[in-house]
């Protein structure tokens, strides 16, 4: 099948057409071509020991799980490179790589795991691919069971077809990628950061200074009543605090502002 080249902004537009054939300019590859399944047996006796249980998050991130009790039923080794999925929650994004800080991964069943082919193609490329909408559309629809616990089996996940650019071209398009979500962070941090100033410069023009950050101290003290704000810092939160070398502004309770008070009555019944 011939496909072209799309930019990475544009995977997500690759989508079979009504005769099945895909909308792409590259030719179609089954992953089955592109992985190799790896199920190396672990067994352990008591506890895992270095043995490094995960957590695959929807966004790919691969986490280590406060888990030392081994899994019931088989277990499988993974190792840095190595792609792995969650049966069921791969259809939600749940695809990712083991990454270079834990030399020794185990996984139940339910977390298959290939080894990617480095000759042909960039395992992060593939990764991100998967992700996109209308992958994640065709591993759905892929899937198979229950509703609610459908799963894909590894069969059918390598029977997926990706396009593939030269392996220059993939981790162009990872690293495009790549430069554009730092972007983001450092806009994301930069807006809130902004959006602090502006808070502070507020409460400065009104005569208000933020509380004192007090030491953290085993045992704190508050009303029954503020329970739900439970901290040092968040008692002192409540607690609106002059600025004596501030311009000083006249104070009124909100029951001088019926309207106001009536707004704030109805928020605290939850009407």
């Amino acid at each position: 099948m011939i496909c072209q080249v799309q930019r990475w902004k544009d995977l997500d537009r690759w989508v079979p057409g009504g005769d099945n054939e895909w909308e792409c300019l590259h030719s179609l590859v089954p992953l089955d071509d592109l992985l190799m399944p790896r199920t190396e047996p672990v067994r352990v006796t008591g506890s895992l020991g270095d043995w490094t249980p995960i957590t695959i998050h929807f966004d790919g991130s691969v986490v280590p799980r406060n888990r030392d009790t081994p899994f019931k039923g088989a277990m499988f080794a993974a190792y840095p490179g190595d792609l792995v999925f969650s049966k069921i929650d791969v259809r939600n994004g749940a695809i990712g790589l083991i990454p270079d800080s834990m030399s020794k991964v185990v996984v139940t069943s339910e977390y298959p795991i290939h080894t990617p082919d480095k000759r042909q193609v960039d395992a992060r490329y593939m990764t991100m691919l998967l992700r996109t909408p209308n992958f994640l559309k065709l591993i759905r629809t892929a899937a198979s069971g229950t509703s609610g616990r459908k799963r894909i089996t590894p069969e059918d996940f390598r029977a997926i077809e990706i396009p593939l650019p030269d392996p220059k071209d993939q981790s162009r398009l990872v690293a495009a990628y790549q430069k554009a979500v730092d972007k983001a962070a450092n806009l994301d941090a930069e807006s809130k950061q902004i959006e602090r100033d502006a808070q502070r410069e507020f409460e400065a023009a009104l005569g208000l200074t933020p509380p004192p950050s007090l030491p953290k101290r085993p045992i704190q003290i508050a009303r029954f009543r503020d329970i739900e704000r439970w901290s040092h810092e968040g008692i002192l939160q409540t607690i609106p605090r002059r600025s004596p070398s501030s311009k000083s502004f006249r104070w009124a309770t909100l029951r001088r502002f019926p309207r106001l008070a009536r707004d704030q009555d109805d928020q605290c019944a939850g009407r």
